[in-house]
């Protein structure tokens, strides 16, 4: 089952995603997500941790791209956290991981984002 968790931080929010995202769960968590970033305000930062996530279908890469643009259309940063071998292996086959920014682990997370 996939779950969808948000843990807003001082200056950011992270969103962890797991279990398999698919056609079935991504309606909901564009739900879930519009309103957390309606909470968020103007020039939201978010992180997407994605290193619990099993599968990735064609609606759960829509799923990432819709975030991603939803955070820049208010002139914020996303990022995808962590993106384990699914992640990064899904991507690459549709030739979109380079469409992501990525933090690859804590420390890097700590420098680039403001604490």
């Amino acid at each position: 089952m996939a779950d969808l968790h948000h843990e807003p931080m001082t200056n950011w929010t992270k969103v962890s995603l797991s279990g398999k995202i698919t056609y079935e769960v991504t309606q909901a968590m564009k739900i879930q997500a519009e309103t957390i970033l309606t909470e968020m305000g103007e020039r939201p930062i978010l992180v997407c941790d994605l290193g619990r996530v099993t599968f990735l279908d064609s609606s759960g890469i829509g799923f990432l791209v819709f975030l991603n643009n939803k955070v820049r259309q208010r002139d914020g940063c996303f990022y995808l956290y962590q993106p384990n071998e699914v992640v990064v292996k899904t991507l690459e086959l549709v030739q979109l991981l380079a469409f992501f920014e990525l933090i690859e682990n804590e420390s890097e997370l700590i420098t680039r984002l403001p604490m």
